[in-house]
């Protein structure tokens, strides 16, 4: 195989966000996290001190999400929420621009915005990951400002998605695509190296996160995590390698 077990587990933020997950459900998630030894949960703000007691000594970080899913809190919102999150013990936190904002081009907004975020997780030792909501964003300028807006703020990642960034479509149901190729090329291509990558929405199957790797991505939002760690070990005793990438395709499907 291309890369390690380790390696790929090591990219996985393992997502816990259903709207309607359960304590119960919780609990087996983070479970899970740990018997799969993935870099992260990433959970909803309640659940922070939960998942610290569940994880304890496994070496799972602990994120949780800000302004989730639409990113519309007030800034200051934001910044109580990070700082609650991190006072909890959450170490990662990944959060939502305002979309409308940077839409209706006010990026002097959605810096503050970011900013005032960036700033307070750093006073407390977290990591920053800002979701662009790539689905919602109508062109490549947009996602460009986006990104450069990160590097300035001194964010830690830039982040395609949330996994619920649902768009009207032509025939009148909801859909997403989440990560894409071309958006994590772009992503990397207008970002400074200490800047880090990370993919999410739609990421499926073991062929997903290893063309998100190839790309860039040095984390990856799912909640497919058993299923793309347990074809990596299935195709491993198999002496199996990855598919070609020509014929891989990356973006669409549930978070």
């Amino acid at each position: 195989m291309k890369y390690t077990y380790s390696e790929l587990a090591g990219m996985i933020d393992h997502a816990l966000l259903q709207p309607t997950m359960t304590d119960a459900e919780l609990r087996s998630g983070c479970e899970l996290a740990a018997r799969y030894g993935v870099a992260s949960v990433c959970i909803k703000p309640y659940a922070v001190k939960s998942a610290i007691d569940l994880l304890q000594g496994s070496g799972v970080a602990v994120g949780t999400v800000i302004g989730f899913p639409h990113g519309s809190n007030a800034t200051e919102v934001k910044r109580y929420e990070t700082a609650m999150a991190c006072r909890d013990g959450a170490t990662e936190i990944d959060m939502v621009i305002n979309v409308g904002k940077a839409l209706g081009g006010d990026f002097d907004f959605v810096e503050g915005d970011i900013r005032a975020v960036v700033e307070e997780a750093h006073r407390h030792g977290a990591l920053v990951k800002v979701i662009l909501e790539t689905d919602f964003l109508s062109d490549d300028k947009t996602k460009i400002q986006l990104c450069q807006i990160c590097e300035k703020t001194n964010a830690d990642f830039v982040k395609t998605s949330t996994g619920f960034g649902f768009v009207k479509q032509t025939h009148g149901g909801y859909d997403y695509k989440g990560a894409t190729a071309h958006d994590l090329a772009l992503m990397r291509a207008h970002t400074p190296a200490r800047v880090k990558l990370k993919a999410s929405g739609g990421i499926r199957n073991l062929d997903d996160l290893i063309l998100a790797r190839d790309l860039g991505a040095v984390r990856c939002g799912t909640s497919a995590t058993a299923a793309l760690l347990d074809e990596y070990r299935r195709r491993e005793t198999a002496g199996l390698t990855e598919i070609a990438p020509a014929t891989r395709n990356l973006g669409g499907g549930e978070y």
